[in-house]
């Protein structure tokens, strides 16, 4: 009986694959340099340059885009004419730099420079780099004209790379690139094609290995097939593909066996296919001279938690979802014809390719901050934009964009998520606490870094700007709005120095002509603060501006504004444009992919499974339509004469537990949420106690199952004098009173359509060049329901049936729908699990699928477990279905 490990070694001379190397481009727009020049540009005020520019970048620095720094008095690199300049005056520096993505840790990247031109030789040309902020490595890159190239060793997915330049030459590139390094192994490793190459085993090896796909008394965990760990020896052949990893003298030849990465791998007994899924190497051991590779095996599913485990939204790209934010444009999201700034690309999943409008990015009405104020008609009326509308985005493009990243080893295919109800479902795209999300574009410092006399007349004071955007309308102290409804949000820390004379102060902000927030203070010989913040909308050529004064009768020259190495004033302004920067460097972007995935799965109890044809093709489906729908239509197998009856062990299911509560996490800072629990006496909202009842009184113990990371909402008119204006509530209340946005966790909400208000309108305020709308009787509605309106046939995308504050509880809830067909047969008095030895071959093992039930003895059984050994019974787990 032949058994066969074959591995695709990590680095061979062969076709790419899953864990191969390959020639992808990691630099993007490193051909042509069109973004150079319209890119950020930042001038570090002290040494060293590029450390600080990287210190101040990296924070909210996007992936895959340039950005520019340079020392005092140097020009910023430009992109001209399809090259790259590098312009020397005073010999400082200057550079450009690129957060990348999709890197592969511990793997080595080539840097690859086409020189244009140098024209001189004192200058100092380097690539370095960085992990978050801290410096990783860094290379002197020679200077000769044509290709010349270096390396680097990544050290995250998503490190940055500067290329810096010093000196007073001038430089230009055709272009820059960043691939991964190829390597070929040492010597013939005994290849299959394809790189494919045995393991030598031990003569006496028989693999074991545990097939499963779930554990039936634990579901809060999903089991994966694994093998028990064995060993492979030391011979030639092994030590060529391990690459000697047990020599720790051996010299880096390009090839160095990484035991953190994953190694694809199949095996096979007598030519049939067991287990195809990936090797893990565990340790080397060395007993009295005999060295063996301690190694096990482990499944596709449980690799696609390790791909994703450290990735984020923000590794993602969402550029083609960049468009005007304005009330025309929210309301062409209504419709599924959100106007795009491009058109969108080849590989896209927003919509049509070459197409200029998409459907996956929605503004639905939502409470984000509760302060809408009544107008005179009785009306509501919308502070700004973003107290109601801020982005939402298709789930199904989202599971699309993580299955479809640079050099990602999956594919997907799911019945359930075609469905109409699942491409109904959208997670918002919040960006936290702030009205408008703060990101680089539209957020600015303002610093004080020399002493300011402030005079017996009201002075209104200056700063040093610190990268302040265009659209601030920024200029000598005063901020002055370039379009109606400009918002901003203003917090200032201010210092002021009193000399030994002393002296009385007032300072205050002035809004159009307003003054507000003013402190006086009489001090000697002291610093004291200037502290607070505000929010306030403009119109076009409003201003807003801080001034002082040294009132009368104090020395004029006792008081001072002086503010030395910290901001005295940070301000945001309200976006345009939603953007890849909006979207993903805010709140949504830290939110992990696969904590999206798998809180998925843990709402909707689905079921993944490697494809048998192809077993890097995950499949996606609900319980019930793996296990129980099919049982009913496919003829089971029959293992009757494959058993052995001499033992035979049948048992209950013994360590249930008597309570299991379906919840979702808990935003503490939801008022509408808290408020709902306080007043029915701590039910959480959305939220399904499943009790075993009296058939099992002797279980104990209580069981948690949590749709982690996602909350549930709470739906209810904006107010109650307008029952037809039913929104989500997502805001926080101060205990004084006042209410506000917070940094929620995410929340996935169904769209219900546009629906057309009665016996009320809302006022929209001009905002971002858009005129007033001021009986806005539209909106679109986004729930927790799929009909708001009526309880026949209306789906419920929370677990459990409560009283809600738009009318009566909907049975067919997550639970009921998704995880109850679980239950009736986990929790039912005649579910057995039976083990049993089983003679089961390899081709058995071939064709055997999860889903099949099995037939002994005049019983239908599911296999829950199979523990497999060649050469020896299998000993197989059985679920009595009853």
């Amino acid at each position: 009986m032949s058994i066969q490990l074959i591995v695709y070694p990590q680095n061979y001379d062969g076709s790419p694959n899953a864990i191969s190397g390959n020639t992808t481009e990691f630099i993007v727009d490193g051909i042509n340099f069109n973004t150079v020049s319209t890119s950020s540009q930042y001038s570090p005020l002290f040494a060293p340059i590029e450390q600080n520019a990287i210190n101040y970048y990296i924070p909210t620095l996007a992936v895959n885009q340039w950005d520019r720094y340079m020392q005092s008095l140097e020009i910023a690199p430009t992109g001209s004419g399809g090259q790259l300049f590098f312009l020397g005056t005073v010999g400082g520096a200057k550079g450009i730099i690129q957060k990348l993505s999709n890197l592969t840790s511990g793997a080595t990247y080539n840097v690859t420079f086409d020189i244009a031109s140098v024209s001189g030789s004192s200058s100092v040309l380097t690539v370095s780099t960085y992990t978050g902020t801290v410096l990783n490595s860094s290379v002197v890159v020679p200077q000769s004209v044509g290709s010349v190239s270096v390396q680097f060793t990544a050290n995250s997915t998503t490190d940055t790379i500067a290329i810096g330049y010093v000196g007073t030459d001038t430089i230009v590139f055709n272009s820059i690139s960043v691939v991964q390094a190829s390597a070929s192994p040492s010597g013939n490793i005994f290849g299959l094609g394809d790189g494919q190459v045995i393991c030598d085993l031990y003569e006496d090896e028989d693999i074991p290995l545990s097939l499963s796909v779930d554990d039936f008394k634990n579901v809060a965990e999903k089991v994966q097939s694994y093998s028990k760990a064995f060993n492979l020896p030391a011979t030639k052949r092994n030590n060529r593909i391990f690459d000697n990893i047990f020599e720790v003298t051996r010299s880096d030849d390009g090839i160095i066996f990484n035991p953190y990465k994953k190694t694809q791998c199949v095996l096979k007994q007598d030519g049939f296919i067991l287990f195809d899924g990936y090797l893990r190497m565990l340790d080397v051991s060395d007993k009295e001279g005999e060295i063996s590779y301690n190694v096990n095996l482990y499944s596709e599913v449980i690799a696609l938690a390790d791909v994703l485990k450290d990735r984020e939204f923000r590794d993602l790209d969402f550029s083609e979802l960049e468009h005007d934010y304005n009330f025309n444009n929210i309301r062409n999201s209504w419709q599924g014809i959100l106007q795009t700034t491009n058109p969108l690309p080849t590989g896209t999943f927003a919509g049509t390719v070459g197409a200029s409008t998409t459907g996956v990015l929605k503004y639905p009405f939502v409470d984000w901050n509760h302060k809408h104020t009544i107008g005179a008609s009785g009306n509501p009326i919308l502070p700004n934009l973003e107290s109601s509308f801020r982005p939402f985005i298709s789930i199904k493009y989202l599971i699309d964009r993580i299955f479809n990243q640079p050099l990602f080893p999956f594919t997907y295919e799911s019945e359930f998520f075609d469905t109409d109800d699942f491409k109904k479902l959208y997670m918002d795209f919040n960006w936290g606490s702030d009205n408008s999300p703060v990101v680089f574009a539209n957020s600015g410092e303002m610093y004080r870094l020399s002493a300011l006399g402030i005079p017996s007349t009201y002075l209104t004071l200056t700063y040093d700007p610190f990268i302040v955007p265009s659209d601030f309308g920024f200029s000598g102290g005063v901020f002055t709005a370039v379009a109606d409804g400009q918002t901003y949000n203003i917090n200032y820390n201010m210092l002021f120095d009193f000399d030994l004379l002393g002296g009385e102060l007032r300072v205050r902000w002035v809004v159009n002509g307003i003054p507000q927030n003013q402190f006086t203070v009489i001090g000697s010989s002291t610093t004291i603060n200037y502290t607070g913040s505000f929010s306030t909308t403009l119109q076009s050529g409003d201003t807003i501006f801080c001034e002082a004064i040294a009132l009368q009768g104090n020395p004029l020259t006792g008081i001072k504004f002086h503010n030395v190495a910290s901001v005295a004033v940070t301000a945001t302004t309200s976006v345009n444009q939603t953007t890849d920067e909006t979207l993903l460097d805010t709140l949504r972007g830290e939110l992990g992919q696969w904590d999206f995935l798998k809180g998925l799965m843990t709402m909707f109890n689905l079921v993944s499974l490697p494809d048998k044809d192809n077993p890097n093709n995950i499949k996606f489906e609900p319980y019930a339509d793996i296990f129980i729908t099919p049982a009913l239509t496919t003829p089971p197998l029959d293992w009757t004469d494959k058993i052995d009856v001499s033992a035979m062990k049948l048992k209950p299911l013994t360590d249930l537990n008597k309570k299991t509560i379906f919840k979702f996490v808990e935003d503490d800072d939801d008022f509408a949420f808290t408020n709902y629990k306080n007043q029915v006496g701590g039910h959480l909202y959305g939220s399904k106690k499943y009790d075993a009842g009296d058939e099992f009184n002797i279980l104990d113990g209580e069981d948690e199952i949590v749709a982690e990371p996602f909350a549930a909402t709470v739906i209810k008119p904006l107010m109650s004098q307008y029952p037809s204006l039913i929104v989500p509530a997502i805001y926080s209340m101060n205990e004084d009173g006042t209410s506000e946005g917070f940094d929620n966790s995410p929340r996935i909400m169904y769209s219900n359509g546009v629906k057309t208000l009665t016996s009320t309108t809302y006022n929209v305020p001009a905002q971002n060049g858009g005129a007033q709308v001021a009986f806005e009787d539209e909106f679109l509605q986004f729930s927790h329901l799929s009909d708001v309106s009526t309880i026949t046939g209306t789906r419920d995308f929370h677990f459990g049936e409560c009283q809600l504050l738009v009318g009566a509880s909907v049975p067919d809830n997550l639970f009921n729908l998704y995880w109850l067909p679980y239950y009736s047969e986990l929790y039912n008095p005649n579910t057995r699990i039976m083990t049993i030895k089983v003679n089961l071959t390899p081709a058995d093992i071939n064709t055997f699928k999860f889903n099949d039930t099995v037939f002994i003895k005049n019983r239908t059984f599911r296999v829950n477990k199979i523990d497999y050994k060649p050469n020896d019974l299998a000993t197989v787990e059985f679920i009595l279905i009853p």
